[in-house]
């Protein structure tokens, strides 16, 4: 059976409890996956106030603006983290290998991980959106949840793809936050900010016209998005494809 075959409802539904069952039993997992929720809820009731402190204290205009790009990101960051991580388990547990034996295969039960991973993440972003990017047009928007959603994809394969044990992929979830404040480098002025341009998530920032000077039409920045975004996830599929065998 070819990797099609976990849509099947019942595999598909067994497959979906197992993860539900891993996370409940992990507090820190089970915390991370409810944080995720909560960014846009946190900004709807505070970000006016945000932007008064910020005024008042540096003469600072539309500081929520900012945040609001890197709050966009934050479900995408954690519910990646959560998807890595269950990889790296499976990965160290011996059943990613045990899994080239099963009717779906690694590559079947691989995709639907990331799957699950991206379509969580957009369910909660365009939740989000309505409250942190109000202002974007509807092809904006479905721009920035696709991007979003590869943002996941790309937090979930970074851990199984790079770290050899489960401690070393606690340490690497400090350099993969960093993703989530990567926006704000397209505040820097042009030609210089695009000196982040191989950063998949510095697109985010550009996409939402955060330089006070000109950015870059988005036509252009959504092919150059979707261009880093989809070499980083070959890069790292490719990677962690070696380390499974």
């Amino acid at each position: 059976m070819s990797a099609l075959g976990l849509l099947a409802p019942r595999r598909l539904g067994r497959l979906i409890a197992s993860d539900a069952a891993n996370v409940g039993r992990d507090p820190l997992l089970l915390a991370v996956v409810v944080l995720s929720a909560l960014p846009a809820l946190a900004f709807w009731f505070w970000a006016d106030a945000m932007d008064r402190a910020a005024f008042a204290a540096f003469g600072l205009v539309g500081l929520s603006r900012y945040v609001a790009a890197v709050a966009l990101l934050i479900p995408a960051i954690l519910i990646g983290w959560v998807g890595g991580f269950l990889l790296l388990e499976d990965r160290d547990d011996g059943i990613m290998p045990a899994l080239a034996v099963t009717q779906a295969g690694k590559a079947g039960f691989l995709a639907y991980r990331m799957a699950a991973v991206a379509l969580l993440t957009a369910m909660l972003t365009l939740a989000g959106m309505p409250v942190l990017v109000p202002q974007a047009s509807l092809a904006l928007s479905l721009v920035l949840l696709v991007l979003i959603a590869a943002t996941a994809v790309l937090c979930a394969m970074i851990l199984p793809a790079i770290a050899r044990n489960k401690v070393e992929g606690l340490a690497l979830t400090k350099l993969t936050n960093l993703l989530a404040i990567a926006p704000l480098l397209a505040i820097i002025p042009s030609p210089w900010r695009y000196l982040a341009s191989m950063v998949p998530t510095f697109w985010i920032g550009e996409l939402l016209a955060l330089s006070p000077g000109a950015s870059m039409p988005m036509p252009a920045a959504t092919a150059a998005a979707v261009g880093v975004s989809g070499i980083c996830v070959v890069v790292l599929l490719r990677r962690f494809v070696r380390r499974v065998g």
